[in-house]
């Protein structure tokens, strides 16, 4: 009896102590078979690096980010997983040029993965083929320009806005409450 606990048990030690976990960048549980950005990889990625709202060719940004992640964390023969809640054009890029990167174009499949709240909502899947030439053209681009400049020089530009001179500044009405400034529209002292 007790030699066959131990032939029972060996099984079950080797399967815990070679059971990689897969990389999961949502942190859910998977297996050593996946490369998982899903869900919602683009703002996922964003959270770790923060692109303002309006940074014109975010695909690119998006590119960039997924390609980082995936070569540090992933290795070839894993599935590579992408998901895109809203659809739109700039995750459906990212995605293309990353996948073009990774994988074999044959192998890369879109599925649709609408719900009522995101009805344009899809996922990529692929096999991971390609990492070390990725990784090796990423170092190059990030030399060129490392994804911070690229933010920074896309980033909608701040404008300090100056008061409106066709509004009275406080105080120039000698202490009268207009009509404008009740509603707080401002407007001229009459």
């Amino acid at each position: 009896m007790k030699t066959l606990l131990y032939i029972a048990m060996v099984p079950v030690c080797f399967a815990i102590g070679t059971g990689a976990q897969a990389v999961s960048l949502a942190g859910r549980a998977t297996d050593d078979t996946v490369c998982d950005l899903s869900p919602l990889t683009t703002y996922r990625l964003t959270r770790r690096v923060f692109v303002p709202a309006g940074t014109t060719r975010v695909s690119e940004i998006y590119t960039r980010l997924a390609l980082q992640f995936i070569t540090t964390e992933c290795k070839n023969g894993q599935t590579l997983i992408l998901h895109s809640d809203l659809g739109n054009s700039a995750d459906e890029r990212a995605f293309r040029d990353v996948t073009g990167e990774l994988c074999s174009s044959a192998e890369v499949n879109r599925e649709t993965a609408a719900t009522r709240e995101y009805p344009h909502a899809f996922q990529i899947k692929c096999k991971l083929l390609k990492i070390q030439e990725a990784r090796d053209r990423l170092v190059a681009a990030e030399r060129a320009t490392t994804v911070e400049q690229m933010i920074q020089e896309r980033a909608p530009v701040q404008r300090n806005v100056e008061m409106d001179e066709s509004v009275d500044k406080p105080g120039e009405c000698g202490g009268k409450i207009t009509f404008g400034s009740l509603l707080g529209l401002g407007g001229r002292c009459r």
